[in-house]
């Protein structure tokens, strides 16, 4: 058997995999050589058969995008806010992105606005001042008294650098990567977190493709990289 059928063999056999898995399955097999291995792994992504899932990560198994939709009050908002601030960056989302990730659904018509620190005390006076019901960075005591999920608040925050974020109709907004983490330590997503982060964690898993690099990265961002870890080897086994 050809090293070539040897490694398409074994991705069939192996829905998830690292390509040092493999390298350290076949060194040493004749007419092995890394360049056959490299060729090999980009004729299958090519042909859609194998899918990246991030840095030297693969599987087999096709997933969707996650491309969640801004809702038409979203979309007014972030077009204000970048023409008020050309210059500072923002990522503006509508709370009910979660719910089909959500096993007890939990409705969610607050708008989320994130942008650069510094700035969040400027963002929030001008949306104050623009009539909107607006809170910046609360606690928890009050999301959970004042903040009431079904009403139309508009909640401002810090921006951490280096989210992953996605352009979906002009309007900048989180990647799934950000989602997860961000639900697991946000304060202002309290009510998902203990069980229900870890469906929404199992549920994502299994809808979305997931750029492990990406959502660990983000993860050590957000201080809960090790957490995010155990998660990943528990799901992997």
């Amino acid at each position: 058997m050809s090293i070539n059928n040897i490694i398409v063999d074994y991705v069939k056999a192996n829905k998830e995999f690292r390509t040092q898995d493999l390298l350290s399955r076949f060194a040493g097999e004749a007419g092995f050589s890394e360049k056959t291995f490299s060729w090999t792994l980009h004729r299958l992504v090519s042909e859609r058969k194998l899918f990246r899932i991030g840095r030297g990560r693969y599987t087999t198994e096709s997933k969707q995008i996650f491309s969640p939709r801004p809702n038409a009050k979203a979309v007014r908002l972030y077009k204000r806010l970048k023409a008020e601030f050309p210059l500072l960056s923002f990522c503006v989302y509508n709370g009910e992105i979660s719910a089909e990730l959500q096993h007890h659904l939990s409705y969610n018509n607050n708008i989320y606005v994130e942008t650069e620190r510094d700035a969040t005390e400027a963002v929030f006076h001008f949306l104050q001042d623009s009539g909107e019901r607006t809170f910046l960075t609360p606690k928890e005591e009050w999301i959970s008294t004042y903040i009431h999920l079904d009403k139309k608040s508009v909640i401002v925050k810090p921006l951490v650098s280096e989210s992953p974020l996605q352009e979906v109709q002009g309007v900048k907004m989180p990647e799934i990567e950000k989602l997860l983490v961000d639900i697991q330590c946000d304060k202002n997503f309290f009510y998902l977190q203990g069980q229900e982060s870890v469906y929404i964690m199992d549920h994502a898993f299994a809808m979305y493709a997931i750029h492990i690099n990406r959502l660990l990265r983000y993860a050590g961002r957000r201080n809960i990289k090790s957490k995010i870890e155990d998660y990943i080897k528990q799901k992997n086994g």
